[in-house]
């Protein structure tokens, strides 16, 4: 898709965004401060470096062996380009709820096509002030800027500019001392330029389009011809993604499952904040805990009602943690969530007691965390008119509806005895009979007159009466 140079881009460049992501773990592992750094194995350099290291002389671009040197007590992780591409979709995941054009620009940067926004909020500067304060909640460093291109935008950002603005002087201003490293132009391109004393873009400027178009290659010249505005770019803006995954990388190895409850709190809260943006509700998330000397280890974590919170979930979680011990460390956790339902929106009466049945619910779930689902068991009914018979247990799985069973036994007890016992105090019969006679196919034939008593006292008792006369006690009604 294009658009023509007079839409207004911002350009947001992440510079630590993997190093931010496990900084963000180290107050729910542990409150101090260590040295911390990115290292790249294919330079076998540092590339991000935490302020704790930085004051202890550590830079990026430094060798492993300087490194060392200068800090014994150093914690090391490798780059990893996929974990900064999937955190800079859970980045854009947050901006959408105030911009809506979106470009990704993994694995450490996106665009926001701010033009179109303006009239919303009354200008650049009110409209920048809300992606900052969104950022700053999540806790990542960046380095943003503003031009009338895609290439000229990310220039400036690169070149740590940090400058938000809509006039078109002050951005050429700016625009003109950028090196032309921070472009895409082709690197040997890049050379050939530097041998004829083009460095920036001022200097870029200087020149006929001509003397350049015959210099450098085609691709090139449109980098070029972007960043002077000549030029509009292709892009495709980003959509929501319709499932959640997230990946955390600890700063520290855990053994103990009960240690990990904090972090796998912070991962829950992106994920209430997901099913939150799109109104919905689930019923499962599976959560892979990835070990350093055995195979990742998964754990499928189940509601018997549809939830978001992260409170609810961390409830169900923490229980069945309990009794899960890990075969060797744990260096990072992921969580993905596939399915997921919309919540229901109907008006209710404000009156309706519904805190008795969400309780249960929510009991339920506790307990098939704590227990396991096959430990979990209900009654269920069994098209039997025989009471010993009527019911079976089996184990619950969160599947059972209400069964219309007020027409066969809407005059059953809700205390059933586990055997008849004779009947020896004086009854008053208020209703009966109700004869069973059945079960002659099998062992267990019975041929009794059910009737509804009442005690001296008022107590309703279910009673019957055997073809030879005797009287027996079967239930209470509750």
């Amino acid at each position: 898709m294009q658009f023509d140079t007079r839409s207004l881009w911002v350009y947001v460049y992440f510079p630590q965004l993997q190093l931010d992501l496990l900084e963000s773990t180290r107050s729910e592992q542990n409150k101090a401060e260590v040295p911390a750094a990115i290292v790249d194995i294919k330079q076998n350099a540092l590339c991000q470096v935490n302020q704790t290291a930085h004051k202890q002389g550590l830079k990026q671009g430094m060798g492993l062996a300087a490194a060392s040197l200068l800090c014994s007590d150093l914690r090391l992780h490798e780059y990893q380009p996929e974990i900064e591409a999937n955190e800079i979709q859970n980045v854009a995941n947050q901006l959408y709820l105030f911009t809506s054009d979106i470009v990704l620009a993994p694995p450490n940067a996106l665009l926001l096509r701010a033009q179109n926004m303006l009239s919303l909020y009354g200008g650049l500067n009110a409209y920048w002030q809300i992606i900052k304060h969104s950022l700053n909640k999540q806790n990542v460093h960046f380095s943003a800027a503003s031009a009338y291109s895609i290439q000229a935008a990310k220039m400036l950002a690169l070149s740590h500019c940090n400058m938000i603005s809509a006039s078109r002087k002050k951005i050429a201003a700016h625009l003109a001392k950028c090196p032309l490293v921070h472009s895409d132009i082709d690197v040997k391109d890049l050379a050939k330029l530097a041998r004829i004393g083009v460095s920036t873009f001022a200097d870029l400027n200087a020149l006929p389009n001509a003397e350049i178009a015959n210099r450098v290659s085609r691709v090139s010249m449109s980098v070029i011809n972007e960043l002077q505005g000549k030029q509009a770019s292709k892009v495709t803006f980003y959509q929501p993604q319709t499932v959640y995954h997230d990946y955390l990388e600890l700063l520290y190895e855990i053994h103990l499952s009960t240690k990990l409850i904090p972090v796998i709190a912070r991962c829950l809260k992106k994920l209430s904040q997901f099913l939150l943006l799109r109104n919905a509700l689930c019923l499962e998330i599976e959560i892979g805990f990835f070990q350093r000397e055995h195979d990742k280890f998964t754990e499928i974590f189940n509601s018997i009602r549809p939830i978001y919170k992260i409170q609810d979930w961390l409830d169900i979680i923490e229980l069945k943690l309990e009794s899960i011990k890990f075969e060797s460390p744990v260096y990072a956790i992921s969580i993905a969530c596939d399915k997921y339902e919309n919540a229901e929106t109907a008006n209710q009466d404000m009156f309706a007691q519904k805190s008795t049945h969400v309780a249960a619910l929510t009991l339920l779930a506790r307990l098939q965390s704590k227990l396991g689902k096959t430990n979990i068991n209900t009654l269920s009914f069994v098209q039997d008119f025989r009471p010993e018979h009527s019911t079976q247990k089996r184990v619950f799985d969160g599947s059972e509806q209400c069964q219309n069973t007020a027409s066969i036994f809407a005059d059953r007890p809700g205390l059933l005895l586990p055997e008849p016992q004779a009947l020896h105090a004086e009854v008053d019969v208020i209703k009966g009979p109700e004869r069973i006679q059945t079960g002659w196919w099998d062992d267990y034939p019975i041929s009794r007159d059910y009737y509804i008593g009442q005690s001296s006292n008022g107590q309703q008792l279910w009673i019957f009466k055997t073809p030879n006369k005797e009287w027996f006690l079967h239930g209470y009604f509750i």
